[in-house]
């Protein structure tokens, strides 16, 4: 087996990890998801190199939970960026300190008009400041910790397989501490870009 046999197979179950995990979550969203990643997409060719590639391989290094390996093992096909679909809606402030895997959305490796999905990581040590979005969200994490407000209430913190729910319109913001954290993350509902906006 080749090594792009073996990123292609990673690809693979990272689909089917993903599935599993938001298998566990009880929302018309999240069912409708599972679906579409269990029916699957073509696997992605190669994605050109990426300036947090060390930072995406760190959150994942040593990590427990299938989507994390999967991620790590596949990741020489995922094709990561700055915001996804929010360039023009996000300061640079901001977006220099995350970046973002596409895999289910409107022209993502999974087409659809009524999810969106993909991977999330966000640098040790930084903030992701109150944003809010039409969209219903869930994210789960899958490797380090991060604490989690929602509503600009209390901070949780949050580990791997935690699942982090924020309704539509709700506020919510992330913050990391000494390592980077990789989550998967889903919009449901109305996944029209333009109803994001920072709080």
């Amino acid at each position: 087996m080749t090594s792009d046999d073996d990123a292609q197979a990673a690809f693979r179950a990272l689909l089917n990890a993903l599935a599993d995990a938001y298998g566990q979550e009880d929302r018309p969203g999240a069912r409708e998801l599972v679906a579409l990643l269990r029916e699957g997409g073509p696997v992605p060719e190669p994605a050109p190199p990426y300036r947090y590639d060390a930072a995406i391989l760190a959150a994942t290094e040593g990590a427990r939970h299938p989507a994390a390996q999967a991620a790590r093992a596949a990741h020489s096909l995922l094709r990561w960026n700055a915001t996804g679909i929010l360039e023009t809606l996000i300061p640079t402030t901001v977006s220099d300190m995350f970046a973002v895997a596409p895999l289910v959305g409107p022209g993502a490796i999974i087409g659809s008009d009524r999810v969106r999905a993909g991977l999330f990581m966000q640098l040790s040590g930084s903030l992701y400041p109150p944003h809010a979005h039409s969209a219903e969200e869930t994210y789960i994490m899958l490797a380090g910790e991060a604490d989690w407000q929602l509503d600009l209430g209390d901070w949780h913190r949050h580990g791997p397989g935690a699942m982090i729910h924020h309704p539509g319109e709700a506020p919510h913001a992330t913050r990391t501490h000494a390592m980077p954290i990789l989550a998967a993350w889903r919009w449901s509902g109305d996944v029209r870009s333009e109803t994001y906006r920072m709080v």
